[in-house]
């Protein structure tokens, strides 16, 4: 009966955690309380709350009580650039649209500013790849001025999100871009395409700007090392 027990007590709590009901460094009742909600023993509360430890879903403290732990994931480092992950080698790069814009930034209430630059990249006379920058700009902008110096622009971009004191956030999707893209990648649009998302931002964690990049699947080659946190 009292394994039985036991198994509920364990089901449940652990239940309350992938449910996100009891999160991340919450305190657990006292193993009394416990005892009280499961009309238990503290005996089989303790057992318990033994086996979720030992299988790394709690932590008990000497004195001070019991705590969900925070769990482990699974995660992957990955570097990817133009230069690194694409298969073959970029030959040429094509700036196919500049212009102001505003942009929804998460965290932000209201739309920011935003320089965008739009850019076609070729290996040999075959388009490979296909980039949205923006830069999220303050002040006054002329959009005539910003035409005239295109090159100036991409310079300066370029220099701004690639700086040592730059954070970089990778995000990698599937999906399907807009006609005009499949068109100028020579895609079919109902295949999905490789979607390298790139945020930047400040070591204070205030938005900079982000890269979208559109690539097929069979022209990029990324690898990523896995680890634990």
């Amino acid at each position: 009966m009292k394994a039985k027990i036991c198994d509920q007590i364990v089901n449940d709590i652990l239940g309350k955690i992938n449910k996100g009901i009891l999160k991340p460094q919450e305190k657990l009742p006292t193993n009394q309380e416990l005892a009280k909600t499961y009309k238990t023993s503290t005996v089989t509360v303790r057992k318990s709350i033994a086996i979720l430890v030992n299988k790394g879903y709690l932590s008990s403290i000497e004195r001070i009580g019991t705590f969900v732990k925070e769990q482990e994931k699974d995660l992957f480092l990955i570097n990817f650039s133009l230069e690194g992950n694409i298969n073959e080698e970029i030959t040429n790069a094509v700036t196919e649209d500049i212009h102001l814009t505003f942009s929804k930034v998460k965290g932000y209430h209201h739309e920011i500013k935003t320089l965008e630059i739009k850019t076609l990249y070729y290996t040999d006379a075959m388009p490979v790849c296909y980039t949205i920058d923006a830069l999220f700009l303050g002040g006054h902008y002329s959009l005539d001025r910003i035409q005239e110096k295109t090159e100036k622009n991409l310079s300066q971009m370029m220099k701004i999100i690639n700086g040592f004191e730059v954070v970089k956030t990778l995000e990698i999707t599937m999906d399907f871009p807009n006609k005009y893209i499949c068109q100028r990648l020579s895609i079919n649009e109902s295949i999905p395409m490789l979607c390298f998302i790139t945020h930047y931002s400040t070591l204070g964690n205030q938005p900079i700007g982000r890269r979208v990049l559109y690539v097929a699947g069979e022209n990029v080659d990324v690898k990523g090392k896995s680890y634990y946190k």
